[in-house]
């Protein structure tokens, strides 16, 4: 497995304080079994939350090393959790904000973002357009954590339709996240809305690492295991070519 939403990389983000627990976070991610994962660190402009490429490039390999010397076999990939703003595109163009598994000099083609809890950005169709229009495929960020999609949860159909994919987190179906989420990524699960799974673990003593199973359990009993594999093969495939070089 590959976790398309982790928050490893230290000291940038609301993630990993430090690289010892970086270390530790991808040794219980290996441990659950997963193979790697991309280093999606919140960018939030205006922020201190928006560590340019430059300086999550040197974090992540420089935890590579790290976890290459202690026999960790667990992959990192570029990435990041972009909170939406009108200037996204500039931002990914720019080298501030980076893709899944890269950015667009790679020919990286996967967004991940995020919304604000409590309201829709009334930008979001714009944005969307605009991405698509560059050829980036937007993934939004745990949609069953949005109020408004939680009030109406038919809603999410139309973002569909308008050319999202849905990253759910697991933990969310082990009340992580409240009754509300649950009960969210349920009805996204039972319509099969929803393209990818991740973690968005934080911290090495996260809760989900010893409810994980109990999880995994709860939403294959939801889609059945064949629609549980697909959710995990569409991370390798979006992994694509980052996981191919070395």
């Amino acid at each position: 497995m590959i976790d398309l939403h982790l928050h490893i990389l230290p000291g940038i983000d609301d993630g990993s304080r430090s690289m010892d627990e970086s270390v530790e976070m991808a040794r219980r991610l290996v441990s659950l079994g997963f193979k790697g994962g991309f280093c999606t660190s919140h960018f939030i402009a205006d922020s201190e939350q928006m560590a340019d490429n430059a300086t999550k490039d040197r974090l992540r390999l420089e935890l590579q090393k790290k976890l290459d010397e202690a026999g960790i076999d667990f992959r990192l990939l570029a990435g990041n959790e972009v909170y939406i703003d009108p200037k996204m595109v500039s931002f990914l163009e720019q080298g501030q904000a980076s893709l899944l598994g890269g950015d667009l000099r790679d020919g990286v083609k996967y967004l991940l973002f995020e919304l604000p809890f409590y309201t829709e950005a009334p930008f979001l169709r714009d944005m969307v357009f605009e991405l698509k229009a560059k050829g980036i495929t937007p993934i939004l960020a745990h949609p069953e954590r949005y109020l408004f999609l939680q009030k109406k949860k038919k809603r999410a159909f139309e973002l569909i339709k308008m050319g999202l994919k849905l990253q759910c987190n697991i933990g969310s179906m082990v009340n992580q996240y409240g009754g509300g989420a649950k009960r969210t990524m349920k009805f996204l699960l039972k319509n099969q809305l929803v393209s990818v799974l991740g973690t968005d673990t934080h911290r090495a003593n996260a809760s989900l690492f010893d409810n994980f199973e109990k999880a995994r359990t709860k939403i294959i009993k939801v889609t059945g295991e064949r629609e549980f594999m697909k959710m995990i093969e569409n991370s390798e495939k979006i992994a694509g070519k980052a996981w191919m070089t070395k």
